[in-house]
Formats: C-alpha cells, sequence, structure tokens
C-alpha cells in the first residue's frame, strides 16, 4: 500500500460523528381538561449540516443509523482490501448495544415524566388548597359550587350594605333640608 493510501486509510478510521439531540416537553390539557405529555425533538450532525426534528425517538435513532451508514460506507470506499461485511458488522455492533437498551431509555424518559407530572399536580393542589385556605372557603364537595355560593353570598352583603348607605344618606340630605 503506498504512503498516500495508508495515510488516507488512518485518517479514516478515526472519523467522529456527534449528534446533538434536544428534547421539548409539552404539557397541555384537552377539551376535557385531561392533562397531557407530548414530547418533540431535534437531532443536528455537528460536523455536517444535516438535521431533523423528531415526534418519535425511532426517527431520531434512524437519522443516526442513517448517518454512520454514510459515513461506514465512505470509510470503506478508501480501505482498500478490507472486508466490507467485517466493517459493517462492527460498525453495527453499536446498534445492537443500542437496541438492547434502547426500551430501557424510553421507559425511563417515561417514568421521569411521570415523576414530573405527578409533582406538577401535587404543586397545583397544593396552592388550590392554600388559597381556598385564605378565603376560608370549605375545602369538600364541589369547589365550583362553593365557590358560586360564596360569591353570591358577598354579592348579597355588598346590595344590603349598598342599601344601607343610601338610606343613610338619604336621612342625611333630610336632615340637611
Amino acid at each position: 500500500m503506498s504512503d498516500v493510501n495508508q495515510r488516507d486509510m488512518q485518517a479514516k478510521q478515526h472519523n467522529v460523528a456527534s449528534y446533538l439531540l434536544r428534547f421539548t416537553q409539552d404539557l397541555y390539557e384537552d377539551e376535557a381538561h385531561d392533562a397531557h405529555v407530548r414530547w418533540r425533538g431535534h437531532i443536528r450532525h455537528v460536523q455536517g449540516d444535516q438535521e431533523s426534528r423528531f415526534t418519535d425517538f425511532a426517527e431520531a435513532v434512524g437519522f443516526i443509523q442513517r448517518g454512520l451508514t454514510e459515513l461506514t460506507a465512505d470509510t470503506l470506499s478508501g480501505a482498500g482490501d478490507m472486508s466490507q461485511e467485517k466493517v459493517f458488522a462492527e460498525s453495527f455492533k453499536l446498534w445492537e448495544q443500542f437496541a438492547s437498551s434502547y426500551t430501557d431509555i424510553m421507559r425511563n424518559a417515561m417514568e421521569q415524566t411521570l415523576k414530573q407530572s405527578e409533582l406538577i399536580s401535587k404543586q397545583v393542589e397544593a396552592a388550590r388548597t392554600q388559597a381556598m385556605k385564605a378565603w376560608q372557603l370549605p375545602q369538600t364537595g364541589s369547589a365550583d359550587a362553593e365557590l358560586l355560593a360564596a360569591v353570591t353570598a358577598l354579592q348579597e352583603q355588598v346590595t344590603a350594605l349598598a342599601d344601607r348607605v343610601a338610606t343613610l344618606e338619604q336621612a342625611l340630605n333630610a336632615e340637611k333640608e
């Protein structure tokens, strides 16, 4: 093998493929006020200009697989007498390892999401309880009905006070005349 070919092969044996993953979690309620979590993602090949958005992690894995397959094919084009089959087999041991842990990765991500959702739910409930205590409203039964009853009672009291003030103003005006 010539010195040039050997240097090219050595350089290609140390190719780097880096990927940047960004995940975004959307928390939302549907029309029935049921809470939902949706994950979106963005993946970018750091050394190149390829990027993709995904909603299913399998799409990100496919993006990485295609990039590494291209890199492996490029390496093979300058590999001389190396067996393509052997290079591909060695390159894709990574995917065998990843495939065996993929389920665990996704399960852990879902568990974290559930824990975060439960924490948010507890925080909202604690804030609601604290607000109800501040307004001194009872916390049993339907909160909406109790809140409406309390507002109605306050409105009746304000109306009664307004009537008394009007009566007092009339009495004061009558005395002035």
